[in-house]
């Protein structure tokens, strides 16, 4: 018999199968394949877009947390984002080809609350007489706030426009490296290496530094200096 704490701790699993259930047609019916609490669909691009719906800490009522921790215990959020292949394969070179894609591996990244009219990180709670009516918001939300988000980077392209005008934007926090790996994939060595010299002129801790030059080597750009 499991103890009561593992009891309660199952309880939010189950309410966030049951949302997931809910949705899982909805996403394979538009492209998306699921693995666990990730679904993954490939655009036209070549490129990977995920839906990830995640739970809070696994910290059961009763738990002592540290005072400056916010307590997520029994709420979930969904999180969305975009895979660029080969700005994985020259930032992470060691890590090889991914077959499935979860959402802290992508290049672009948000909060489906950050993406709603509310604009702010927002995690439900998974109270069991409300799992349906959470199961509705997602839909909603997914329609209304992460499609029309996922469209904004559906290829390269349009990741391009959006990182140039938007170099500040919280969807990614390396918007010059990515445009630098994406322009140099397309033989626009000079394009490329200009921003990431501006990158390096920038930021001059040693630990980035090595990390640009190391890149622009792999990417066959030679001297940032």
């Amino acid at each position: 018999m499991l103890p009561d704490n593992m009891k309660e701790k199952s309880k939010p699993t189950h309410a966030m199968d049951e949302i997931q259930a809910a949705v899982r047609p909805f996403l394979k019916e538009l492209g998306f394949r699921a693995r666990w609490r990730a679904f993954n669909r490939l655009t036209s691009d070549g490129l990977t877009q995920v839906i990830e719906f995640q739970l809070g800490r696994f910290d059961p009522p009763g738990t002592n947390a540290t005072g400056y921790r916010r307590d997520l215990y029994g709420k979930f959020t969904v999180n969305v984002g975009v895979y660029i292949p080969e700005v994985n394969k020259y930032t992470f070179p060691g890590d090889g080809e991914r077959l499935f894609v979860h959402e802290y591996n992508c290049d672009v990244r948000e909060r489906l609350g950050n993406l709603g009219p509310e604009h702010r990180d927002i995690w439900w709670d998974l109270e069991a007489p409300k799992v349906q009516d959470y199961a509705a918001e997602v839909f909603l939300r997914l329609e209304r706030d992460a499609f029309p988000f996922l469209a904004q980077f559906e290829n390269r392209d349009a990741i391009l426009k959006q990182l140039t005008e938007h170099p500040t934007s919280s969807f990614t926090c390396r918007p010059r490296i990515i445009c630098a790996i994406i322009l140099a994939g397309r033989g626009q060595s000079d394009e490329a290496r200009s921003l990431l010299a501006t990158q390096a002129r920038e930021n001059r801790n040693q630990p980035h530094l090595g990390f640009l030059r190391a890149l622009a080597d792999r990417l066959g750009l030679g001297s940032l200096e």
